[in-house]
Parts: structure tokens; sequence; C-alpha cells
């Protein structure tokens, strides 16, 4: 091949590739993807329970995830295991849940053996519960082991949960 032929040649490959890298770029970042189940954002990250593929993040006490319904718990523990970013600082974690209905208790909500709070279902449908873990409780690794306590055996549904690091206080 001539010189020529090779310069051409290397130029065509490395044009391919630049355009195969800004495609897997733009979809990487795309926010209406439809199978992702974790995306991560900086100091958030989002899990979907709603999604199609299998939501790992789910530990004992849940049934399989339904593509756009989330998972419903199957018993009286339930537990998640929430990844965070590695930023220092507390964890906002918000949870969209569901029940289908009044429950008798409210469901606790605790990290590893620390309560963060508790969320009673207002009524029938989706809700935001939002809840504040310190930084303390992260002394394991980034990634929180959220435990639900459904003491009244009402089952309730996870769509998804995210994490957001608040920077620490100056």
């Amino acid at each position: 091949m001539s010189p020529l032929g090779r310069a051409a040649l290397g130029g065509f490959v490395a044009l391919l590739a630049a355009t195969l890298l800004g495609q897997l770029a733009a979809r990487a970042n795309r926010a209406d993807d439809a199978t992702a189940t974790v995306r991560r954002d900086g100091r958030s990250i989002t899990v979907l329970f709603d999604r199609t593929a299998p939501a790992g993040p789910l530990g004992p006490g849940w049934a399989k995830s339904e593509p756009g319904k989330g998972a419903l718990s199957a018993d009286r523990t339930a537990y998640v295991l929430m990844p965070t970013s590695t930023a220092v600082g507390d964890v906002e974690l918000c949870l969209v849940l569901a029940a289908d209905g009044p429950r008798a208790r409210p469901v606790g909500v605790a990290i590893d053996d620390h309560p963060i709070g508790a969320w009673t279902p207002r009524g029938v449908g989706q809700e935001t519960a939002c809840f504040l873990a310190p930084s303390k409780v992260r002394f394991r690794s980034y990634d929180l082991l959220m435990v639900f306590d459904l003491a009244d055996g009402a089952p309730i549904r996870i769509v998804s949960a995210s994490s957001r690091i608040r920077p620490p206080a100056a």
C-alpha cells in the first residue's frame, strides 16, 4: 500500500473511532435510558426499581422487580443496598414508595441498626419520602444498607431511590 493510501486509511480509522466515541458518550449521558437501573451524577446516585433489568441493590425481603411498577415487599423486613458517592458528608435519601392504603403502623427506615425515620403512607399511590443519614453511619463502605421495618406485614412497593451527599458545613 502506498504512503498516501496508508495515511487515508489511518485518517478514516481515526474519524470512525471519534464518531463511535462521540455516540457512546452521548448514550452514557442520556437521562431517558430505558434499561439503566443505576444512574450516577456527581454526588447523586439514583436506582430505578421499575426497569426491566434486574435491580442489583434489592436485598432479602423483596419480590422481583416488575417493569413500570417497581419491587413489592415480600417480608416484614426488607433490605436495599443503596450506593452512594464517595464524597464526604451526610447522605440525603429520597425514596419513591407506594402502598395500597393506610397502614396500622408506619414503615421504619434504618441504616444498618441506626433508625433514620419512618414513612406513613398518606393514601394509595406513589409518594416521595426523604430521610437524612448522618455521615457517621457510612463506616463500612460507600453503600448504605437500608432496612425497612414492615411490622404490620402490609406490603409496600419501592419504585426508585436516590442518594445525594450534602457537602460538609464550612
